[in-house]
């Protein structure tokens, strides 16, 4: 019996602290964390400018502005359980692949941007009107650094799903 209760409280104990670190979360440019629940917030003047909401654990509700924020932690909304940054003071950005390369991806877009070792995100759209081979160029110089990668990337056609591919499993093979 008590060895029953001992396994209750542990098992307790470990369900509410995978609770409490599941929370939504942005993080601001001075490094402030604001721990609430984050929603899409509609423009109605400009339903195609995508916009976030953050109600605080207070129950405040502001509009998160790019301009101030570097992180927003999404879990239960929209866009589903993920990390959301921001470009240019302006646009929020879905990180997708998360490693050596990052890929971001523009909320409710098609362009694509990458950074490698933490560097500034560029733009190096390789979907939407791209072609195949634009595609591949812009990826090319993030990769040739390992030759392994760099050989199976050149055999394969400009896809999205293969630019993703092979940026996974360069970013695999760099750890």
């Amino acid at each position: 019996m008590r060895t029953l209760k001992i396994f209750t409280v542990f098992f307790f104990l470990l369900v509410t602290k995978n609770i409490a670190q599941e929370k939504e979360y942005i993080v601001t440019n001075r490094n402030d964390t604001v721990y609430g629940t984050i929603t899409r917030a509609i423009n109605y003047l400009n339903t195609a400018e995508v916009r976030y909401k953050i109600k605080d654990e207070y129950g405040n509700n502001d509009l998160i502005d790019p301009a101030e924020v570097k992180i927003i932690r999404s879990i239960n909304g929209v866009d589903g359980d993920c990390f959301i940054a921001t470009i240019y003071n302006e646009w929020f950005l879905k990180i997708i692949i998360s490693g050596k390369i990052n890929v971001y991806q523009l909320v409710d877009g098609v362009l694509f941007f990458t950074s490698k070792d933490d560097s500034e995100m560029k733009s190096t759209d390789f979907g939407g009107f791209n072609t195949r081979e634009n595609g591949l160029n812009r990826i090319r110089p993030l990769i040739e650094d390992d030759p392994i990668i760099l050989e199976e990337f050149n055999s394969l056609k400009g896809s999205q799903k293969n630019i993703l591919y092979i940026i996974q499993k360069y970013n695999d093979h760099a750890k």
